[in-house]
């Protein structure tokens, strides 16, 4: 045990540089004696770690000292650090062991790959939390628009909104975000950061402007508010149907849907759901899709608007 906690304020420090006393005690979750003894042990067995006393005092490696991890190239440390810790494995109760790897594999890179791993966390984010089994078709300019995010290109985008409206953007694109198996763009248009689904976008073009990102943009935490914000708005839109066995087949396949239940019905030839679709336009679209091989049971607005479109089919076809 306490073989592992000298190995990780050693990184800790080859990391983040210069850390006080306290700081290396609540990071490791000892006491600060605890922590002068660690130094000692450190130092008997050659490592070259002194305490500054006084103000802005502290303890540090000497500069000259870091292991060093060899054979990477740029791109695959970029790879490496933009993936997202898997949901399965804070399940497992894993994650602090896969921050402690993170955290030991950054340490020992050259300087030189240190800037790629920090860029890395900024501009991407591979988040599996809620991944189902079939992909998004990747956009064709998937790989124009990684581009334009690593170089820091302004890109000129056209956007399909609802009922057929398109628009043109100039963007900024800081980051691309995978989640759920589709893409997402965040990107800043006049100052103001949002979000647009690539599946959205009809025509993409790269210019020769560039562009200087904030430098107080933090791609985790302003994900994790947006996503938090389309909650709020009703992201995650959940419907009770029942369904004939063709229906479930389809609906099983759908990237906007999550069968979170399947109940045997009254009838045999039909079984109860509870879906949660991304949101309540996504809902109609695909229940209207099924025709009359679904029924929505609740909710009842949900319901009477599938109704309300039927109503206004059947007026187009009299007789």
């Amino acid at each position: 045990m306490r073989a592992d906690r000298l190995l990780r304020m050693t990184m800790i420090l080859q990391t983040k540089g210069k850390q006080t006393a306290q700081a290396l005690a609540g990071a490791l979750e000892v006491s600060e004696r605890t922590i002068y003894r660690d130094v000692i042990a450190l130092s008997s067995a050659g490592v070259p770690i002194y305490t500054d006393k006084g103000p802005g005092g502290g303890i540090q490696l000497i500069e000259e000292y870091r292991t060093s991890l060899t054979g990477l190239s740029p791109e695959e440390v970029r790879a490496l650090f933009m993936i997202n810790i898997p949901a399965a494995l804070v399940s497992l109760g894993m994650d602090q062991e896969v921050k402690t790897a993170w955290l030991k594999l950054t340490a020992a890179l050259p300087d030189y790959l240190q800037q790629y791993q920090k860029d890395a966390r900024k501009r991407m984010l591979i988040d599996q939390s809620w991944w189902q089994d079939r992909p998004e078709h990747a956009p064709a300019f998937l790989r124009e628009l990684y581009r334009a995010v690593w170089e820091d290109r302004v890109i000129h985008i056209t956007v399909r909104y609802q009922f057929g409206y398109q628009a043109d953007h100039q963007v900024e694109p800081y980051s691309l975000v995978s989640q759920r198996q589709r893409w997402f763009l965040v990107g800043c248009i006049e100052g103001n950061l949002k979000v647009f689904w690539l599946s959205d976008i009809q025509e993409l073009k790269l210019t020769n402007q560039t562009f200087s990102r904030s430098a107080e943009f933090d791609l985790h935490s302003f994900w994790h508010r947006w996503i938090s914000r389309q909650e709020a708005m009703g992201f995650g839109y959940r419907a009770r149907l029942s369904a004939t066995p063709e229906a479930l087949r389809i609906l099983k396949h759908l990237t906007s849907a999550i069968i979170e239940t399947i109940e045997a019905g009254t009838d045999p030839n039909w079984q109860l759901l509870s879906l949660r679709f991304d949101s309540f336009n996504q809902a109609r679209r695909s229940i209207l899709d099924l025709g009359g091989a679904v029924k929505v049971l609740e909710p009842l607005p949900l319901a009477r608007t599938i109704e309300d479109y039927a109503q206004q089919i059947i007026k187009l076809y009299p007789d």
